[in-house]
């Protein structure tokens, strides 16, 4: 009787197991449902007012050097003049991309903005992450820029540069400068070389641990580009350098943003997994890409520009010493440096409304 009871405990168990499995899938599937069929109603309603308010809200393909890529081009009217977007990352499409239809009419308003995801990520992913270099990114950027040359002659061509993005924009300006009517870059980068430096500065005066001391001591000391790596986690979780954490509610816009790429009607599921697969995976893809960025140093480059530049940086930025920004506005006209209070790397509310005020200021 007793092995007897044993058994039917054991049988018991099972069943309340396998109940608890039954309802976790029955939840978890309705879950589901229930985000596809709200996507799916957000992506129509997205999708009609971006036609509505706009005379030109369409993805179009163009091949650029040699691959096929897609663009989404939108404005309120016809005749304005083009404003390139290049996002940051590396291959993180998340705040200026092509999920963002309709999205940003401080902008549409004033310009034909083309957004682009750069060859290898969001909607122009390929399998092939090797493949994707800073020279081949560039040499699209100055086939994006003849492009809209010659689909728009006559117009202004201005080139917007976020984080990553900038290193994108100063390098296709030393080339297809004399199409463009001025570059903007946000949160710019001179070198990581430069951001390595000035992250450890800023983190040896915060309080931390005996242990974080030690791990920014030894990635520091490493002074390559995983050491870098870590250095620029930790200025993400422990300052308001990267992420604005004094002050949650200062980043509404942005995190209506992570979440937006869900219920853009140019995005498909694959897509949306393809904005965020650099991050998921961190350094275990482009890693090309990624060192080339590591080594890259744009400030000679700026010097020499001779084309009008916005830069706009905000306070306590890492990515670029904001001394060599001053120095380059006081000592070329074609140079203007603002720098943004109360903001972060990832701009706050604020930070964005200071943005997109500049750039339409820029380009009167």
């Amino acid at each position: 009787m007793t092995c007897e009871k044993g058994v039917l405990q054991k049988m018991e168990k099972k069943r309340k197991i396998l109940k608890i499995v039954q309802f976790t899938a029955v939840a978890l599937a309705l879950l589901a449902t229930v985000l596809l069929i709200s996507r799916a109603i957000a992506m129509r309603a997205v999708y009609d007012r971006a036609v509505k308010n706009n005379a030109v809200s369409r993805l179009e393909t163009l091949e650029l050097d040699g691959e096929e890529q897609s663009v989404l081009v939108e404005g309120k009217r016809e005749d304005l003049p083009v404003l390139i977007m290049l996002h940051g990352g590396p291959q993180s499409p998340i705040i200026y991309g092509t999920g963002y239809r309709g999205d940003t009419p401080e902008l549409t308003e004033h310009f034909l903005v083309v957004y682009w995801d750069c060859w290898g990520c969001g909607k122009n992913f390929t399998d092939d992450t090797e493949s994707v270099t800073l020279e081949r990114q560039v040499a699209m950027t100055c086939d994006l820029v003849r492009a809209m040359k010659a689909q728009y002659p006559g117009r202004k061509i201005y080139l917007f540069g976020y984080s990553n993005g900038t290193i994108l924009t100063v390098s296709a300006a030393q080339t297809v400068g004399g199409d463009l009517a001025g570059i903007i870059n946000l949160g710019p980068i001179t070198s990581l070389k430069d951001a390595q430096e000035m992250a450890f500065q800023a983190l040896k005066t915060e309080d931390m641990s005996y242990w974080d001391r030690r791990v920014l001591e030894e990635s520091y000391e490493r002074n390559d580009l995983e050491g870098f790596s870590k250095l620029e986690e930790m200025v993400t979780l422990k300052t308001s350098r990267m992420f604005y954490w004094k002050d949650l509610s200062a980043n509404t816009r942005l995190m209506g943003y992570f979440v937006r790429v869900f219920y853009s009607p140019d995005f498909s599921l694959a897509d949306i997994y393809h904005a965020y697969y650099a991050s998921i995976f961190g350094g275990s893809r482009f890693t090309t890409l990624r060192q080339q960025i590591y080594e890259a140093d744009e400030k000679q480059a700026m010097e020499n520009l001779e084309v009008p530049m916005l830069i706009l940086q905000a306070e306590g930025d890492i990515y670029g010493p904001a001394d060599f920004f001053r120095h380059l506005a006081a000592q070329k006209d074609n140079v203007t440096f603002i720098q943004i209070p109360e903001s972060a790397h990832l701009p706050t509310n604020a930070g964005f409304e200071t943005v997109n005020c500049a750039v339409v200021d820029f380009a009167k």
